[in-house]
């Protein structure tokens, strides 16, 4: 038995930011019932595409069943309520107001059933200035701070890479749902979890948050070197970048005696303050060193003397990887839309529960005529609602 079936999630959300949330409450058992409009997730326009069919919905709808609803209809309202009244958990991450709008809100909801877990991700939240507007990743990024704190001093602000506005934001809401459940355990009480891209975002920049309130410091971009310790950043090497962090003096030693006379007994490296202060002097000479050798060559070094170090690897050698793919990051799926694809694992291994991510993601409305008998619906009269477009 996985650890949270018979748990009901009722899940509005689209894009990524909500699916991922939900996608991880289906790994874990729960039986979440996607609610869409009869085009769909907008995440199912969005690329790539594998034989004309999303690759990104593919991805982050996983083990979960899809019902197409007019939401603003009554006899989809009243289908909504239905669900909602044997459901445990609802989530959303429209902006904030929209399933209010249509009468479909928590107040509703907790009409219905006292106890639902309303759990909503937005990208400011409910209440604010800003409550009634949509956001999405790289706003986000931009007026979280992190962005400023990204990229080269002579550079830009730039965008991380991956869209972590949306997923750790997910990753947040999932961790306030689980909460929010532990407690309608105990109670018997339900709650609303509200969470925001911008919050989320500005709770991860960590030293940035503390130079500024205890040395009121405006730290901004600095590329992939720490402002605390040296040498700890990404250097050139003969075939790509290798990233090492020298964290304490015995590391030191060892790393200057492989390195040489430039660095030993050198007054301008004679600690860590002195280091991070001559930081450029510094990543030049290691930079010298590591040109004629490879990524291999000099984890290998570092590994031989206990220093952290890692070779800046791309994407199709992160797949590759015999790690990640030792601990099921990579699994391959038959999806019934894109056919055979590799997908990202849970990272959460759970040694009594663990996920299943076996099921992959349902067609569009996949599961209407399912979920509807299985809430007592005739053929007729589920034939009646297609014909009235209510699904």
């Amino acid at each position: 038995m996985r650890i949270l079936e018979g748990v009901k999630v009722i899940d509005f959300t689209h894009a990524y930011a909500g699916p991922f949330c939900a996608l991880n409450l289906a790994d874990f058992g729960a039986e979440v019932i996607k609610i869409e409009r009869s085009t769909g997730d907008q995440a199912r326009s969005w690329g790539p595409f594998k034989d004309n069919y999303s690759g990104y919905y593919a991805s982050f709808n996983r083990g979960k069943k899809s019902i197409t609803l007019d939401i603003t209809s009554e006899e989809g309202k009243k289908i909504i309520f239905d669900l909602v009244k044997n459901a445990d958990i609802v989530c959303s991450n429209f902006k904030a107001g929209t399933l209010e709008k249509y009468g479909i809100g928590y107040d509703e909801m907790k009409e219905i059933k006292p106890d639902i877990i309303y759990a909503t991700i937005s990208g400011f939240g409910n209440d604010g200035p800003l409550s009634k507007f949509a956001a999405y990743d790289n706003v986000i990024q931009a007026m979280s701070g992190i962005m400023d704190l990204t990229g080269y001093p002579e550079g830009i602000p730039t965008k991380i890479g991956p869209a972590i506005g949306d997923s750790f934001t997910g990753l947040i809401l999932l961790l306030g749902v689980t909460i929010a459940y532990y407690n309608k355990l105990s109670t018997g009480k339900g709650q609303k979890v509200d969470v925001t891209m911008l919050g989320s975002l500005f709770a991860m920049l960590e030293k940035p948050i503390l130079e500024y309130t205890s040395l009121g410091n405006k730290m901004s971009r600095m590329g992939n070197a720490n402002p605390y310790k040296a040498p700890n950043d990404t250097y050139k090497v003969k075939d790509g970048f290798a990233s090492l962090s020298v964290i304490n003096e015995d590391m030191w030693i060892k790393f200057a005696n492989l390195i040489g006379s430039e660095l030993i007994n050198n007054e301008k490296f004679k600690d860590n303050t002195s280091r991070v202060k001559n930081e450029k002097e510094l990543k030049t000479i290691i930079e010298k060193y590591f040109a004629d050798k490879t990524r291999e060559e000099v984890t290998q070094k570092m590994e031989d003397l206990g220093i952290p170090c890692a070779p800046v690897i791309n994407i199709k050698e992160a797949f590759d990887n015999p790690q990640l793919n030792a601990r099921d990051m990579v699994v391959e799926l038959d999806d019934p839309g894109a056919g055979k694809m590799k997908v990202v694992g849970n990272p959460m291994k759970l040694s009594k529960t663990p996920p299943v991510i076996e099921i992959p993601s349902p067609l569009l409305g996949q599961n209407t005529e399912e979920i509807l008998e299985s809430m007592g619906y005739s053929s007729e009269e589920i034939e009646d609602l297609r014909i009235k477009k209510v699904v």
